[in-house]
C-alpha cells in the first residue's frame, strides 16, 4: 500500500463539496495539495489557506490554460479529475448545443487534458494515481436535464481505461470512482427535505454518503498499485453491478 507523504496533488473543482473533501483527505495524508478551481476564488483560497495547499485558478476547457496550469506546478503525482459542469446551472438563454459543448468542454475535455498534461510527468518519475469521478448516471437511462452529463460520465470510463493502459508499463495507475447521492451543501440547497427522502429511499442502505466517505473511499482505491483500469462504483447498492 503506497503512502502519499510529500505527493503533490492536483484536484480539479477543489474549493468545494467532494472536491474540498478530497483535498483536506489528501492534505492529511501529507500531500501538497493544489486547488483548482474556475470561478469560487475565495471558496478555494480558504480550503487551500486551511490545509497548507495552493489556490490556484484553471478553465481546464482551454487547453492552453491547461498547459500553463501544469507548467506553474510543475507536475503532479496524484490527479483527481472532479470539475464538472452542474448540470442544474443551465443558463435559460443557452441553446442545446451550447449547452452540451460548455459540459462536455469541463466534464470530459478538462478531465482528458488533465490527465493527458499529468502523464508527461508521471511517465518522467515512473509513478503516478488518476481517479476520474464520475457519477451512477453513467448506467441510469438520463432523463433531458441530465443526458449531456450522463454521456460525459459514461465516456470518461472509456478514457481512464486508455490512461491505464498507457501508464501501465511506468506504474501508473487510472480508476474510476462512481458515487451515487453525495449529501454536499449543494444538495440540500437544491432538494426540498420530501425530496431528498424519497431520493434516500430508493437507495437500499437508505442514506447518502457524506463528502468525507467518498473521499476516503477514493485514496484507499489509489493507495493499491495493483488496482487499475477499474470502475468502483459507490452507492449505497442503488446500483448493484454483476
Amino acid at each position: 500500500m503506497e503512502e502519499f507523504q510529500n505527493k503533490t496533488a492536483l484536484v480539479t473543482g477543489g474549493s468545494r463539496g467532494l472536491g474540498e473533501a478530497f483535498c483536506r483527505k489528501l492534505s492529511e495524508a501529507g500531500c501538497r495539495v493544489i486547488v483548482n478551481y474556475a470561478h469560487g476564488r475565495e471558496a478555494a483560497e480558504r480550503v487551500a489557506s486551511e490545509i497548507g495547499g495552493v489556490a490556484l485558478g484553471c478553465d481546464i476547457s482551454q487547453e492552453d490554460s491547461v498547459k500553463a496550469m501544469f507548467e506553474e506546478i510543475g507536475g503532479v503525482d496524484i490527479l483527481i479529475n472532479n470539475a464538472r459542469v452542474d448540470p442544474y446551472k443551465r443558463g435559460s438563454d443557452c441553446s442545446d448545443g451550447e449547452w452540451w459543448d460548455q459540459v462536455m468542454g469541463v466534464n470530459l475535455k478538462g478531465a482528458y487534458l488533465c490527465g493527458k498534461f499529468a502523464l508527461e510527468e508521471m511517465k518522467r518519475k515512473r509513478w503516478g494515481r488518476m481517479l476520474h469521478i464520475s457519477s451512477l448516471w453513467a448506467y441510469q437511462p438520463a432523463k433531458e436535464r441530465m443526458l449531456s452529463y450522463a454521456a460525459a460520465k459514461s465516456a470518461m470510463h472509456a478514457m481512464s481505461r486508455g490512461f491505464a493502459n498507457l501508464g501501465a508499463p511506468c506504474g501508473i495507475t487510472s480508476n474510476v470512482l462512481a458515487p451515487g447521492l453525495i449529501l454536499t451543501k449543494l444538495i440540500s440547497e437544491r432538494l426540498s427535505a420530501e425530496a431528498l427522502a424519497r431520493e434516500m429511499a430508493g437507495i437500499p442502505l437508505n442514506r447518502g454518503a457524506t463528502p468525507e466517505e467518498i473521499a476516503e473511499a477514493g485514496i484507499n482505491l489509489m493507495r493499491s498499485g495493483f488496482i487499475t483500469g477499474e470502475i468502483v462504483n459507490i452507492n449505497g447498492g442503488a446500483f448493484m453491478r454483476p
